[in-house]
């Protein structure tokens, strides 16, 4: 295994001090931790970063812009009103609404009790 010197400020060494004491593991440990995180993490943003470059190298800047009406007759929803939310609402509305169990009734019993005369 490689070594590696790093200079750190007085108050980032009191914070990895502080998860050692507070776990019981080692300084090494949350330092190793913390650069394979963060190698991850900037791994991630290049792949990002190289995506976004080959999209504009493939002309994705010239793209053709379309308006969500005609995307949605490409896609097929072109029979949905996405512009009236009303009127899907009025479908759920029908439908019973969920109760907690705070707000639920009292389940009756199977037979009813009959009033006597």
């Amino acid at each position: 295994m490689a070594m590696v010197t790093v200079r750190l400020s007085d108050e980032l060494k009191a914070r990895i001090d502080n998860l050692a004491d507070r776990t019981g593991r080692p300084k090494s440990y949350f330092v190793r931790e913390l650069i394979i995180r963060g190698i991850e993490e900037f791994e991630e943003d290049l792949r990002d970063l190289e995506a976004i470059r080959e999209y504009l190298a493939a002309g994705g800047r010239n793209q053709k812009r379309i308006s969500v009406k005609e995307l949605s007759i490409e896609l097929g929803l072109d029979e949905l009103d996405s512009g009236n939310i009303a009127s899907s609402s009025k479908a759920t509305k029908k439908t019973p609404q969920a109760r907690s169990a705070k707000d639920a009734k009292p389940a009756r019993s199977a037979s009813p009790k009959r009033k006597s005369n």
